[in-house]
């Protein structure tokens, strides 16, 4: 097996080390790939990618779609920074429309994230961001794995190994891990309360306040993915057919 590990901070600390405990306790070729260190410049939302062509920007995306079909495991292992996932990996989120062409391929692979914090009250969406990251590559995640580690090496602890025991157990098994406080449909960590039951903020689906499903949502699954780039596409035609009355708001409002 071949891991590739994305990670997201420039502290060569716990994400690093979790990572290569995985790989070890799998023995797994690791390739490590530290977003940190890429260019990757921000989305146009031009769609070109959407219809196939070449992304125009010349930065280090490519590479990082290379790297990925080249692994049989994707692994997230990154931190937690002011309650969400570090600003390069959202950089790398944004930029994710250009994965359209490999996802059939890339929905063949597995992956699961581990995120990392040093505060519980700061624990925040990150879980979410790192989720949403694989699912729009078309990967289900096996896990969302929160390790409170704060120090460079915290994440060795035995009360953290136990937790990376789990998942490398999952991956051994192929079966998802579920833990306490996420979404059983999707492993989403956070919700909103709507219409007297819980809505996860990722999948939609329905939930009661102990989180059993009342009615499974299936947003960001493959197959949402693949509809909603469609949707996406016919965009293209909408604006066409209304950019004269929309050219006509901006002369009213004069911006």
């Amino acid at each position: 097996m071949k891991i590739l590990a994305l990670t997201g901070t420039k502290r060569k600390g716990n994400s690093i080390l979790a990572a290569r405990y995985i790989a070890k306790k799998l023995d797994a070729e690791l390739d490590i790939l530290n977003v940190t260190e890429l260019n990757i410049e921000p989305c146009k939302a031009c769609y070109a990618c959407l219809f196939g062509q070449e992304c125009m920007i010349e930065d280090d995306v490519n590479l990082v779609l290379n790297r990925l079909l080249d692994a049989d495991f994707v692994l997230i292992s990154s931190a937690i920074y002011w309650l969400d996932a570090t600003g390069m990996m959202k950089a790398l989120l944004d930029r994710m429309f250009m994965a359209l062409p490999y996802m059939k391929e890339l929905s063949k692979k597995k992956g699961a994230a581990i995120y990392f914090y040093g505060f519980e009250e700061l624990r925040g969406w990150g879980a979410n961001t790192y989720n949403i990251l694989l699912r729009v590559l078309g990967i289900e995640p096996l896990a969302i794995l929160p390790i409170h580690a704060a120090l460079p090496g915290e994440t060795l602890t035995e009360e953290n190994v136990k937790k990376l025991d789990l998942l490398v157990e999952a991956i051994q098994k192929d079966e998802r891990l579920t833990l306490d406080g996420q979404c059983p449909v999707c492993l989403s960590e956070v919700f909103r309360v709507k219409e007297g039951n819980l809505e996860c903020t990722v999948c939609r689906s329905k939930l009661t306040e102990d989180l059993q499903v009342v009615e499974t949502g299936g947003v960001l699954s493959y197959d949402w993915m693949v509809e909603h780039y469609g949707v996406l596409r016919g965009f293209k035609e909408k604006f066409i057919e209304q950019r004269e009355s929309l050219a006509r708001l901006r002369e009213k409002y004069g911006v």
